[in-house]
Order: C-alpha cells, then structure tokens, then sequence
C-alpha cells in the first residue's frame, strides 16, 4: 500500500513516504529548482563552455524533433479555423515542418545538409555581419572580448566522422519522425562515410546576411541587459496579426494536407521523438554529440566526448555508493512500518546530506483539499465513477449531463491529450447547433477511436455555474472496461472517473 521515493544527488538523498488516502503524493510539492539557467543570448550567439553547445544541441532537438511534430498533430485535430495569436503561432510552425516532409530518405539526406549550412555556415556570416570583428561598444571596448568568442564558419566536409555523425543522425531523426525507412547499419562508419558523400552533393542555396535579420540580433542583444522589459515587449508583439496573413496560411495549410495520407487525426503520419538518452540506436545522443561539437568548433571550444555529452544532455549525475546505502536503509525502515500497518503520524520523510552531515525526519503531510464549490471538498484520492444507465456504452451527452446532475458542476471543454473532442466555446454557437447535438449523441469509445480492450485518458474542464470561471485542474477519466481491471491511483493530482465494466 505504501510506495517510497528516493532522490540521490552527491551526498543528498530524500525518501517520501506516499500512502493513498492518507498522505500527499509525489506531486504535491515541488522540489527546489537549480539555478542552471544560461542567458538566451549566451546559448543562440555567445557560448562560452561547451557544454553551453550541448544545450543549445539539446534545445534544437526538442524544437525539431519533438515540438515541431506535436504541434503538426495538434493543428490537424483542429478543424476550426485559428483565432489567437497562439493558434496562429502554431499553424505557422506546423506549416514550416509540413514543407519540409520527406518523400524518402535522400530527402532527409538533403534537409539534414541544409541545416549544416544554416547552423554552421549562414547563422556564423550572419553574426558577424551584425558585430564584424572590429565592431566596438558604446564604451569604445571591443565588442569580440572575452568571454564573448567571436565564431569562424565550417565547410562541410564528407571525410570529416563529425560532420558525417551530424548529417546521418540528423536524417535518421527526420526519417523516424515521417516514418521513412532510415539505410541498415546506419551508425556504422562506413554507413555514415556513404551518407556524408550523398549530402556533400547536394547544392546549398547561396547565402546573402540580412539588414534585417542584423536589426533583429542587436535588438535581441541589448533586450539581455533588461529581461523584464524584454518580456513586455514580446508579450505585446505576440498580440499582433494580421487577418489577411491568417487566409493566406490556411490556404497554404489546406493545400499542403491535401497531399498527406487519409489517416484520421494524423496519428500515424508523424511520430514525435521523445529524447531518450538510453538507447544509443534511436540517434538521439549522436546528433547532440555531433551538433554540440561542430558548434564547439565555431567558438574554438573544447570539444566534448560521447559519453561526456550523453551525462550532460541527460542530467546524469553518478550518485554516492554511500547515500545509495543509507537511502536504502531509511526505504527499508518506512516498509516495515508498512507491513506492520502502522500509523501514518509514525511514518516519516528523510532528507539526507551526508556533506554537512545533516538527517532531517519529518511526518508525511495529508493530501492537500480542493474545494470546487461550496459543499464539494475533494483530494487528489477521490474518485468520481461514471455508469451508463442503461447498460449500454456511455455518450458524452450522458457524461457530461451525470457529471453537472452530480456534482452540480458546469462541464466546458472535453480533450485527449492536445486534441480538441469537444470546446464548449465554440460548439454552443448557434451556428453549431447541429453539430453540437450530433457530437453530443456519439459514444465515448467512438468518439474517442478506443477499441473495448483499450482505454485513453480524457481530461475535463468545469466551472462552477453557466457564468462562472473555468475551475483550475481537470478530471482524468479513464474510459473503457480495461480501466476497471487496472489497480492503479493517479498521482497527478487529478481524480479519476471509470466507466463500469461489462456483465459477462
């Protein structure tokens, strides 16, 4: 019944003692943030350690590889025409990655030389366009001094193993997410070597710096000196768009999903690659140790071994054989008093630093109350259960209409995952009113696309009256019968509605 959690840092260690019902969970409080944060300016122009590389490497990736994919998935969910300036924001950037969708893996080839000459090459001309090395400060210094490094542009060169590294991890990347078959042995040398040769045929468009792209870094630089006032101005730029512009990209978008396969929701066209630095064929370490590295090279910076890149990227962090063994130690004492059922004001959390040293003990706090409405108190425990009235498999009508009868809460808007199955904003239109019936009178399972063996998370927003405010959080519920057969607890914080099993 009792779980425990343990953090080993150096010399640190803590055991949460977490019992359902009765105590917080693992998400009720947050651990303190270290203070590792790197100035933009320093990570996107003027790194000064590699491992600045490593995270500007890192940073690509999730902006590639797994951003651009997701925000794809999420716009062709989407079958209202965008209206803020995020959804805007995110039919652009879904509109960029869909042009760039490869037809084979020599696309790939391609895309991932294009992206040598911008990061290595182009963005290097770029900057010093905006700061040529005799460029000084207002103060009559140098501008090129340290710790800023003024950079020296790569030529690609197919012989090079790092080159070779970046452009074949690259193009794996690209080919995984589009579901494109990648060559066999492709972190192989003399594979690498091969794709290297095809890249360095591939004609780069020529490259002119731009007087605006110029304007654009300096203003980025001197917004660094004052963060706050930086952040004010790009909250208001977001604000601005033009209604023109947005016709124009839903046409593009239109003509360019056109062209993609009939596959519902576009769940199967792309596939966003979470990093995972474990697994050393899925490319993800290479193309940062190749990516860190080059750039190293343009800043004249040390360059950073494979292993050494996959223990930054991955904040991996060797823990003590010692703190391991007292960690376990304190484990082992908290499962007993679990096996003895022992009161929960006997339990007790450790924090351990064995540096100072220093053995902190405190008892297990109880889980924090929310309350939705007058009357309706619930914690992160509670679980609310949803049964069909007559047998048969429950509609979102019958949801939602149980839900508000119940709880005599408002529900809003119903989602799986980033996908929008029903927004309440804009279905209780009277121009959909229609739809909204029809939608409304369709079942959960096929409104979700959920076989009877499977099960999907569906979140719920609600507000406490037709006028009020939508309440913080939402509901996870869980919406087939396997659910029923799962003995699990949600440790988000959020409360889990089931939907009853079927009689045999």
């Amino acid at each position: 019944l009792g779980d425990v959690y343990k953090r080993q840092v150096h010399g640190k260690g803590h055991v949460q003692v977490v019992i359902p019902y009765k105590t917080e969970s693992y998400s009720s409080q947050n651990d303190p943030e270290d203070n590792l944060n790197i100035p933009i300016c320093t990570l996107k122009m003027f790194p000064e350690e590699t491992v600045h590389c490593v995270e500007w490497s890192r940073d690509k990736f999730g902006k590639l590889f797994t951003q651009a994919p997701k925000t794809l998935l999420m716009v062709l969910g989407k079958t209202a025409a965008p209206v803020t300036a995020q959804e805007i924001s995110a039919l652009k950037e879904a509109i960029r990655f869909l042009k760039h969708r490869p037809a084979s893996f020599a696309d790939c080839v391609r895309y991932a030389r294009n992206k040598f000459q911008k990061y290595f090459v182009n963005d290097v001309r770029q900057l010093l366009f905006t700061y040529p090395l005799e460029f000084k400060t207002k103060d009559g210094t140098l501008f090129w001094s340290l710790p800023k490094r003024p950079p020296k542009e790569l030529q690609f060169d197919p012989k090079d193993p790092l080159h070779a590294e970046f452009v074949t991890s690259m193009a794996c990347l690209l080919a995984n997410v589009w579901n494109v078959k990648e060559p066999e042995k492709a972190r192989k040398a003399e594979t690498r070597l091969k794709i290297a040769e095809e890249a360095a045929s591939v004609k780069v468009n020529e490259f002119k710096p731009s007087e605006k792209k110029a304007k654009a870094i300096s203003e980025e630089v001197s917004k660094e000196d004052n963060k706050e006032e930086s952040k004010e101005e790009t909250k208001g730029e977001e604000l601005k768009f033009d209604p023109n512009d947005v016709n124009v990209l839903v046409s593009q978008w239109k003509e360019l999903t056109a062209k993609l396969p009939k596959k519902e929701g576009g769940g199967e066209i792309v596939k966003p690659e979470e990093f995972e630095k474990d697994v050393d064929s899925n490319h993800h370490i290479d193309f940062l140790h190749a990516m860190a590295n080059l750039r190293a090279r343009n800043y004249k910076l040390e360059e950073m071994s494979w292993i050494n890149v996959k223990l930054k990227a991955g904040r991996i962090i060797p823990a003590l054989a010692t703190t391991t063994a007292c960690i376990a130690g304190l484990q082992t004492i908290e499962l007993i008093k679990t096996l003895k059922k022992a009161d929960t004001s006997l339990h007790r959390n450790a924090f351990l630093n064995l540096a100072l040293p220093l053995l902190s003990l405190s008892e297990p706090g109880p889980p924090p109350v929310t309350e939705l409405r007058p009357g309706l108190k619930v914690t992160l425990w509670d679980i609310w259960e949803v049964r069909s009235k007559n047998g048969k498999d429950i509609t979102l009508k019958e949801l939602l209409e149980t839900l508000e009868q119940t709880y005599k809460l408002q529900p809003r808007d119903v989602l799986k995952g980033a996908k929008s199955i029903y927004f309440y904003a804009i279905m209780s239109a009277e121009s959909k009113k229609s739809e909204n019936e029809a939608v409304l009178g369709t079942r959960l399972v096929d409104l979700l696309g959920v076989k009877d063996a499977e099960y999907a998370d569906l979140n719920v927003t609600f507000a406490r009256d037709s006028k009020g405010e939508v309440l913080y959080g939402t509901c996870l519920l869980y919406t087939s019968d396997a659910a029923d057969d799962m003995q699990c607890v949600d440790l988000g914080g959020r409360r889990i509605i089931k939907k009853k099993k079927k009689k045999k």
